[in-house]
């Protein structure tokens, strides 16, 4: 089992900036499954409701969410030259293998969809990605992230935009950072009570190394 510091990233509303995206892509079909459009000034709204709360509020029946879950990746594939990193995120990146982290990714999507994104985008070559298909949780994903790659939890950092993820991490026991701009939201990012949330790549930066600094101190 390794005591080095390891970092995993969520992808979708973390790295890169898919909420944009999803919402395009949810409007086109809104008709198709009987659900309410998303305007563009109900979204900081929306944001503050979590799952459920916005689930009824666009008229979304339970029945309906996973096919729309199932649809997302498949039309963000054919479109996926139109998402970008977030300001600073691949510098970040940078930075951080520099500083000789381990660094990886979990994420719903295909393998090959985040290896082109980030070849496009000129990452450094991470250490893992990990793809899992959990619609809900990411909590026996990550489980099994670690014991697959021989991780000790309490060496591990997670950063998430989602309460998902925060709920996750804090049942598997992870250390988890949320940042806010996702598609999570400040708000409902807080309820959830991650161990360090975060506005700005800069902020986020800090707070890794902070970190891992400490981790690194208690081997």
């Amino acid at each position: 089992m390794t005591n080095k510091p390891t970092i995993i990233f969520d992808f979708d509303g973390t790295l890169a900036d898919t909420p944009k995206l999803v919402v395009e892509i949810y409007n086109e079909h809104a008709d198709e499954f009987g659900v309410l459009p998303v305007k563009t000034e109900q979204i900081p709204y929306l944001r503050t409701l979590g799952y459920k709360r916005g689930m009824k509020a666009l008229k979304i029946r339970w029945k309906v969410l996973p096919k729309l879950i199932m649809l997302m990746p498949k039309e963000m594939k054919k479109r996926m030259n139109e998402v970008y990193p977030y300001p600073g995120i691949v510098t970040l990146h940078e930075e951080l293998k520099s500083s000789g982290l381990t660094v990886g990714v979990l994420t719903s999507n295909s393998a090959e969809l985040v290896q082109t994104f980030f070849k496009s985008h000129n990452f450094p070559r991470l250490d893992f990605t990990v793809t899992e298909k959990t619609l809900f949780s990411k909590e026996k994903a990550l489980r099994k992230l670690l014991k697959a790659r021989g991780l000790n939890r309490d060496k591990v950092i997670y950063v998430g935009d989602e309460p998902r993820d925060i709920v996750s991490c804090n049942k598997a026991g992870i250390k988890v950072i949320g940042v806010t701009w996702g598609l999570g939201g400040k708000e409902a990012l807080a309820i959830t009570r991650p161990d360090i949330q975060v506005d700005t790549v800069e902020q986020l930066k800090k707070a890794i190394l902070d970190e891992a600094r400490k981790l690194t101190e208690l081997q």
